[in-house]
């Protein structure tokens, strides 16, 4: 069974590659940083294992942002919480919820035309995860072009452990839509 430590480091490995390489943004990366990331370091991202001893189990969730657009780069504006939230989708799209880390060119929650990325959360019984639509700017300009619709979705009346929740985003220029689909 892999360690958050190991699951980090392959994320690392795939976004640098897959996000870096196609443009230029350099396909190096230094494995001594990445082997020396603190076993006690904390990020959104932490998988959490649950059980005990050596039968323990990851219970996580794969969240897939794809953009299907042509033209448009997608901030994906993703907003992820592990704490009871009272007023959806308000309180989720707070500020401090916002998540870029590991999401996009250079963890910037950005992501270019026909694009995807992927990452994996803990799950708990208040997960709530979601974005108010995504803001699609021109690919080559970064003229805002515009909004997404808002989608959230909750681990509790869902069972979004284990699955895959993904995000589509996609417009012809002058309209945009964001689709969630949830599979296992």
């Amino acid at each position: 069974m892999m360690t958050a430590k190991q699951r980090f480091l392959r994320c690392v490995l795939a976004t640098g590659i897959a996000v870096g390489c196609p443009w230029g943004l350099g396909c190096a990366v230094d494995l001594a940083d990445v082997l020396a990331w603190p076993d006690d370091a904390t990020s959104p991202t932490d998988i959490t294992p649950s059980g005990e001893g050596d039968d323990t189990t990851l219970e996580v969730v794969t969240i897939r942002f794809r953009n299907l657009t042509a033209d448009e780069a997608v901030n994906v504006e993703f907003h992820a919480s592990q704490e009871p939230l009272e007023s959806l989708p308000e309180d989720l799209f707070a500020e401090e919820y916002l998540v870029t880390t590991s999401i996009g060119i250079a963890g910037t929650g950005i992501i270019r035309p026909w694009q995807e990325d992927v990452i994996e959360f803990s799950c708990t019984a208040n997960l709530t995860i979601g974005t108010p639509g995504g803001s699609f700017v021109d690919d080559e300009s970064g003229e805002p072009r515009g909004i997404g619709v808002p989608r959230w979705v909750q681990e509790g009346p869902l069972a979004l452990c284990g699955s895959v929740v993904t995000f589509e985003f996609s417009g012809d220029g002058i309209d945009f839509t964001t689709s969630l689909i949830i599979g296992r």
